[in-house]
């Protein structure tokens, strides 16, 4: 597939215009995968590629930047907001279908690391998805038990429906992603392999990306995966890496909730740690879309 074959598109999100594309199967009856990055990344970084290889193998794929990174609008620049990003998706999903020839009956939420982890919630929020790609999901550094009477989960539905994310958060903290001279603020992921797809993917042409970001939070309830994880009665397909080095994406964390996922549900390990399926046509890249395309071509 052509790299110029796919759509410039844009919707709004909360109050701000969010940019991506669209790339359509020839057939219109195909899964429509609804795609967005991890952490600080952007599109750019890997996505794009991601998305080419799904549609090749017959799928409509749409990516895009969550709000304040890469191309989409949004401030403060680099602000990472979980619950807007949430909501990111759902924005996508309703962008898509009003498109022409996209259709209804398959919609697939794919994350990855941070954004595997939102991808949970999306698909127990919003009734429209119908399945769950979570690459390297970050389901946590521990895992929290969820309420025997559903108690948190209605909490955090709740405050999915009615919050007005427009509102200011109410806290904010400075942060570096990888270890590099870019400021004082904390490291988030202080290991060399984070460094080095920082270095290999971050710097490169047309990333948009930044090393500094600002991690906000708001008063609400807080996004536990474990708790929407026993509610995800949707097919749902985790890659995890057996030798992950990001604290917060433990594999044994992944492990009890996906055991906890009341509906289908595909494992595969991957080797190369946090960030190996990343890097663009890769052995692992491969077998990344490889595990992919194998879980769409499975639903009915």
């Amino acid at each position: 597939m052509s790299e110029t074959s796919y759509t410039e598109i844009d919707f709004d999100s909360v109050g701000a215009k969010l940019r991506g594309r669209l790339y359509r199967s020839d057939n219109a009856k195909a899964p429509l995968v609804v795609m967005a990055h991890g952490f600080t990344a952007t599109a750019h970084m890997s996505l794009y590629k991601f998305a080419e290889r799904l549609t090749e193998h017959g799928n409509h794929t749409l990516v895009y930047d969550h709000r304040n990174f890469g191309l989409s609008d949004g401030a403060p620049r680099y602000a990472v907001d979980q619950w807007v990003q949430i909501r990111g998706y759902s924005d996508a999903i309703s962008a898509a279908l009003n498109m022409k020839d996209l259709t209804r009956e398959q919609i697939v939420v794919w994350g990855e690391s941070m954004s595997g982890a939102l991808v949970h919630f999306v698909a127990a929020f919003d009734d429209r998805v119908s399945a769950v790609i979570s690459h390297t999901p970050g389901c946590g550094d521990s895992y929290v038990k969820p309420e025997a009477d559903g108690g948190d989960y209605a909490d955090l539905h709740t405050f999915w429906e009615h919050a007005d994310l427009t509102d200011e958060p109410n806290s904010s903290v400075p942060l570096r992603f990888a270890d590099l001279p870019t400021s004082d603020a904390p490291v988030r992921l202080n290991f060399p392999e984070a460094t080095q797809y920082a270095r290999a993917y971050g710097m490169r042409k047309d990333s948009m990306w930044s090393n500094d970001v600002t991690f906000v939070s708001r008063n609400g309830p807080q996004l536990t995966v474990p708790v929407v994880a026993a509610q995800l009665n949707k097919p749902t397909l985790y890659l995890v890496a057996s030798d992950d080095e990001v604290v917060n994406a433990s594999p044994a964390v992944a492990r009890r909730c996906f055991d906890s996922i009341p509906g289908a549900k595909t494992w595969v390990d991957i080797t190369g740690g946090h960030f190996g399926l990343l890097y663009e046509d890769s052995g692992i890249f491969s077998q990344a879309v490889a595990a992919d395309q194998k879980f769409l071509g499975g639903l009915e």
